[in-house]
């Protein structure tokens, strides 16, 4: 059974986690293409089936070289793509969470009161339009499975240089949770609505709402968003669990360490 792993820089806490994967799941060839998150998203499938960067852009095709060893990739081939690291537009929707606050949950020094369905359908609309962008550059069919970009680390919640104060003034909220449960399921309802599948990040990789566990980060001193092979063997767990064909290929159940509960 042959796997694509596709997409941004976040893609390669899969990729290093190959080894892990590999000998967890014999019974699959693995294959990664992978941009940043800038090139990922100028890259388009051609009339040919192959996915390249933008042509006209010669750092993205210097980085396709040196990321893939190929420029290009044809995606007929593969059983089963995962489409890992997309953002979603988070940020403006963390600067709206910021800014507005539903009316049924009371009012919020310094937030605008809104109806919490006005929220709801805000979001929405940003998550659609950065999946319909997605879909008209790598045109979607039941292969896909997508696996977001992971929430950053808490350490952003610290002074210094990744600092976040929008992620701050969210997770602080008392309704963290319930945004994050809403954000999470206008996802779902996206992806269902364009026919693939999609698996949200691991609850065993997640320290509160809208914050990972620093203990999966490839590089604490300098990167509060990328994370290590440890995650990556988890998330591709993740993934199998709502893939029949693919968790029918491990040799044995994952681990299932504790984590945050929605519930």
């Amino acid at each position: 059974m042959k796997v694509l792993v596709l997409g941004t820089s976040h893609a390669a806490t899969l990729r290093r986690a190959f080894p892990a994967i590999a000998a967890a799941y014999p019974g699959l060839s693995l294959c990664f293409w992978g941009l940043p998150s800038a090139a990922f998203a100028k890259a388009a499938v051609g009339a040919d089936g192959q996915l390249r960067p933008d042509p006209e852009d010669a750092i993205s095709r210097r980085k396709a070289a040196e990321w893939n060893g190929q420029d290009s990739i044809d995606l007929a081939p593969f059983d089963r793509i995962l489409l890992v690291g997309l953002r979603y537009g988070l940020r403006p929707i963390l600067q709206m969470m910021r800014s507005l606050q539903p009316l049924e949950w009371g009012r919020r020094r310094g937030a605008l009161g809104v109806s919490k369905g006005f929220l709801q359908a805000a979001i929405r609309a940003d998550i659609k339009a950065s999946l319909r962008g997605q879909n008209s550059r790598t045109p979607f069919d039941a292969r896909f499975v997508a696996l977001p970009a992971p929430y950053p680390a808490t350490i952003v919640l610290e002074p210094g240089e990744l600092y976040q104060p929008v992620t701050r003034a969210v997770a602080g909220q008392k309704s963290a949770a319930d945004l994050m449960e809403i954000y999470e399921a206008e996802l779902a309802r996206a992806h269902a609505a364009v026919g693939i599948s999609f698996v949200p990040q691991p609850r065993e990789t997640i320290a509160q709402p809208w914050l990972s566990l620093p203990d999966h980060l490839e590089d604490a001193a300098r990167d509060a968003r990328h994370m290590n092979a440890d995650y990556g063997l988890i998330a591709f767990d993740a993934i199998a669990s709502h893939c029949p064909d693919l968790s029918g290929q491990r040799l044995q159940p994952p681990a299932r360490p504790g984590g945050f509960a929605t519930a």
